[in-house]
């Protein structure tokens, strides 16, 4: 069994890509104890994590789990008192919250974003302008991604700071402790806010018409959608979340990448066309979620030549079969002319991102506008000197420091 020792260290954090390869080159799943203790089987092949990521076999309900999920501090509480979200149930549930979830992200409404993104990020921009340094993250991709998500969502302007301070908390894992706030103080402070979010959009919501994701959703439920209200307060939760978060890590990560790898940068500063293509490799070679919300086996099932037995945990590592060489041809390197999009950044499947378009236009326009902006943008630290967040799941920067003439 695979231990803490490789897979939770500040050095994995930074560069979790020479462990996954080991992982991977031993044999396509593994099983793997976290910290806490927590028993999990991890994928770290292509092929395997593709089909595992589509296996019905593999449930999304953590109540076939709960009791090793408590006892490790990734739940709390007993399941009855617990409510689910799209990363959490399995049909019908997850298609009928998935269905009311899916009118917020069709093509024709994320077209309409691209100007009003485009309009932030070269706010955003100008205040970059102003000075000699910024800092990528905090400057820009966090607002930016959060005030589009925002605005989807009808909700009023957010203290970016705050906000930023709770997501990370509830983010952290319970083993690390060397943190401003605690996890469970994180995750607090974030439900207690949005519960007072539905309650304000709801009284909005009745004093006139307004045109937002919130709104739908607050009209689905009383239309008999079979939304409770513990649902409505959890997909806001999750919508928040992830609409920001992913999005925030695809423009820091893919910049950072570019940033690190000048001869991909020139090739696309001189060829901008190239912008959609190079999304998708960035998405590839260092996206924003390492890994996938757990599943469950419902049964004993074969993951290549592993039987995993009925009631383990499975996670797939996204980040170790995007860059699996049996897949993709000179795997860790970075090549935004590669014309492969069929990685797994968005997971694959029923469980497949909702959001993964408005990330992809998010990303295209605040790369595109950066580099069109500061053409001769570089570091401000030493490659090795780059921040990362201690997060299993998700892989982002906590700094992107940058001179931007």
């Amino acid at each position: 069994m695979t231990g803490t020792h490789a897979m939770y260290t500040p050095e994995f954090f930074a560069d979790p890509h020479p462990a996954y390869a080991r992982l991977r080159e031993e044999k396509p799943v593994q099983r793997v104890r976290n910290p806490n203790g927590l028993e999990y089987w991890l994928v770290t092949r292509y092929d395997e994590a593709r089909a595992a990521l589509a296996d019905r076999r593999l449930s999304k309900d953590p109540r076939r789990a709960w009791d090793a999920l408590r006892a490790a501090g990734v739940v709390s509480g007993e399941p009855g008192e617990a409510t689910f979200d799209l990363h959490t149930t399995d049909p019908p549930d997850h298609t009928r919250l998935r269905a009311l979830v899916g009118r917020a992200f069709t093509p024709g409404r994320v077209a309409g974003l691209r100007e009003r993104t485009k309009h932030v990020a070269d706010g955003l921009l100008d205040a970059i302008d102003e000075r000699m340094t910024a800092d990528l993250i905090e400057d820009f991709a966090y607002p930016l991604s959060l005030t589009v998500i925002a605005e989807l969502l009808g909700v009023p302007s957010i203290d970016h700071g705050r906000f930023r301070a709770w997501t990370i908390a509830a983010m952290t894992p319970p083993f690390v402790t060397d943190t401003p706030m605690s996890k469970k103080e994180g995750g607090r402070l974030l439900r207690q806010y949005v519960t007072d979010l539905v309650a304000r959009k709801r009284a909005e919501a009745r004093a006139g018409a307004q045109d937002d994701l919130l709104t739908a959703l607050l009209a689905a439920r009383e239309d008999g959608d079979q939304l409770t209200e513990a649902e409505l307060v959890a997909l806001t939760h999750q919508l928040l979340f992830a609409g920001h978060e992913p999005t925030t890590n695809l423009i820091g990560n893919g910049m950072a990448a570019l940033l690190r790898h000048p001869d991909q940068l020139a090739v696309l500063r001189e060829r901008p066309e190239l912008l959609p293509g190079a999304i998708e490799e960035l998405l590839r070679y260092d996206g924003p979620t390492a890994r996938s919300s757990p599943s469950y086996a419902v049964e004993d099932l074969s993951i290549g030549d592993t039987v995993v037995p009925a009631g383990s945990i499975v996670i797939v590592g996204i980040a170790a079969a995007n860059r699996d060489p049996r897949r993709f041809a000179q795997a860790d390197q970075l090549e935004i002319t590669r014309g492969d999009d069929r990685h797994l950044a968005f997971g694959h499947g029923l469980h497949r991102c909702l959001g993964a378009p408005l990330a992809r236009m998010e990303g295209s326009v605040a790369i595109g506008a950066l580099l069109r902006r500061f053409p001769n943008v570089r570091l401000a630290c030493a490659p090795e000197e780059l921040s990362w967040l201690p997060f299993p799941v998700f892989r982002g920067l906590a700094t992107l420091p940058v001179r931007v003439r």
